[in-house]
C-alpha cells in the first residue's frame, strides 16, 4: 500500500514540475480538432441539411410536410405519406419510386431532386428504395 502511494505521488510530482496539463480543444480560440468541419457524406445532415438521404414533400417547390428516408421503405402507408409525394431532394444515390407497395407497378429512378413532378408521377408513389 505504501509503495502504490509513493508511487502515485511521485507521479504527480513530475506532472506538476514539467507543466504536463490538460489542455482545452478550444485553447486560445484555436479549433484543435477540425474533424466537424470536414466535407463528409457519411454524417446525415452535410449536404443537403435534411438529415436523410432523400426526403419527401407533399407539395411541389420542396413546401408542405417532409419525411426523410435512409433505406429501403416498401410501403409508404407506415409512414403516412402514400399517395403524397409532389416533389423531392435527393442528397446521394439512385433511387426508384413505384406506384404501388412492394415496388409493384410502374417505376421511375431518380437521383436528383425534383422541385415539381411530372402530372402522371405527382402523388402516386407507394413505395420507394435505394437502387445505387
Amino acid at each position: 500500500m505504501r509503495k502504490s502511494a509513493l508511487l502515485i505521488t511521485c507521479g504527480l510530482v513530475a506532472a506538476l514540475a514539467t507543466g504536463a496539463v490538460a489542455q482545452d480543444r478550444y485553447y486560445n480560440n484555436d479549433r484543435r480538432d477540425d474533424r466537424y468541419d470536414r466535407r463528409d457524406d457519411r454524417r446525415d445532415n452535410r449536404r443537403g441539411g435534411w438529415g436523410g438521404e432523400v426526403v419527401l414533400f407533399e407539395h411541389d417547390g420542396f413546401q408542405g410536410e417532409a419525411r426523410p428516408i435512409r433505406g429501403d421503405v416498401p410501403d409508404l402507408v407506415r409512414l403516412g405519406f402514400n399517395d403524397r409525394v409532389s416533389s423531392m431532394r435527393i442528397s446521394r444515390g439512385t433511387w426508384e419510386f413505384c406506384e404501388h407497395a412492394y415496388y409493384q407497378g410502374k417505376c421511375w429512378q431518380y437521383d436528383y431532386d425534383m422541385a415539381s413532378l411530372p402530372k402522371k408521377q405527382n402523388d402516386r408513389y407507394s413505395s420507394v428504395r435505394r437502387v445505387r
